[in-house]
């Protein structure tokens, strides 16, 4: 099969894209190279663009679009909500709309699980209510609902809603919670946790990368959407694995408990991933710290504050450099307008 990934250069893509290649897909990236290029499998063909400007010629000879392109965490969001909007909601209908028009009926969304907002009781699944009240989770249920608009007998989108994603990647982050716990433990010998009424269901980022494996593999019947998760946890008891882990390492980090107010906590149920496309995690927490661990070590990570490690700093660093999606839309405007 031969895969289109946009937004393959990024924290989940650069350990999917691998993984296509392994199994033996030819895959295509495209990504504007928000934070940076190099980590792009060499065996991907690369197209170095912004998929508000999307050609139908990179999808010549494609089987299957896996979409991640777009900002991708709530500080993102919240510095360019319209940035967000732009890139998250009208960038997956664009993409979309071409696939669809282009006759390829498998396109596989990278959706969030934090569309269910506060929820404090119980676990979520696929039919209960979504209302999200901040711009990040507005943007990708603005882009499923697109998705679902687009959808026929010949297109057949499949959308999954992931837990928060952790571990290492080439791309590697240390804004994300599991991320953020070994970093302070390396670093400062503590683990924060800021709010300890807070659910948060986790996924190691390999098995989200195992999870579109299954979504293309899955018979042309299968659509709509799916909950993606290992497992739910209270924010203490994730710190407590976490230190636990770290300890078998022989890193030594205090837990320490702050009150900090936050308009997300949810627990999802993920039997429907099970039951329709067989996912199964195979990574525990003990795993993802483990992974973390010796990468960082192996790679001599010591300047932890870098701001290549962080989505929000290298997006600012991107648009102070004028690279920003606006110019795409306005030669789109110019040439209607010409007609």
């Amino acid at each position: 099969m031969r895969v289109l990934v946009t937004g393959g250069a990024g924290y989940v893509g650069s350990v999917l894209v691998p993984m296509l290649l392994d199994h033996g897909h030819q895959v295509r990236v495209v990504d504007w190279g928000m934070f940076g290029l190099e980590h792009v499998d060499p065996r991907a063909e690369l197209v170095v663009a912004d998929v508000l400007d999307f050609r139908p010629q990179w999808l010549e000879g494609v089987d299957a679009v896996v979409h991640l392109a777009g900002l991708s965490n709530d500080p993102m969001a919240a510095f360019s909500p319209t940035l967000n909007y732009v890139l998250n909601a009208a960038g997956t209908a664009v993409v979309a709309q071409a696939a669809r028009e282009a006759g390829i009926g498998r396109f596989v969304f990278s959706s969030t699980c934090s569309v269910y907002g506060f929820r404090p009781e119980g676990e979520a699944d696929e039919t209960d209510e979504t209302r999200p009240t901040f711009p990040y989770a507005i943007s990708k249920l603005m882009a499923e609902r697109s998705l679902l608009c687009l959808e026929d007998e010949s297109f057949r989108p499949i959308i999954l809603r992931f837990g928060t994603i952790v571990g290492w990647s080439p791309r590697l982050r240390f804004d994300l919670v599991v991320n953020t716990m070994v970093k302070t433990a390396l670093s400062q010998g503590r683990i924060v946790v800021f709010n300890p009424d807070i659910w948060r269901p986790l996924l190691d980022v390999e098995d989200a990368a195992r999870a579109y494996l299954l979504a293309l593999a899955a018979p042309r019947e299968v659509r709509g959407v799916f909950n993606v998760a290992a497992e739910n946890y209270s924010l203490p008891r994730l710190a407590e694995e976490v230190a636990a882990a770290l300890h078998d390492l022989g890193v030594s980090a205090e837990v320490q408990v702050e009150h900090r107010p936050d308009v997300r906590s949810y627990r999802v149920s993920t039997a429907r991933a099970r039951d329709v496309l067989g996912f199964r995690p195979c990574r525990t927490m003990a795993d993802t710290v483990r992974t973390l661990v010796s990468r960082i070590r192996e790679a001599g990570i010591r300047d932890f504050d870098d701001p290549r490690y962080y989505n929000i700093e290298g997006m600012k660093r991107f648009l102070a450099e004028g690279r920003t999606p606006w110019a795409a839309v306005h030669a789109l405007g110019s040439a209607e307008g010409g007609r």
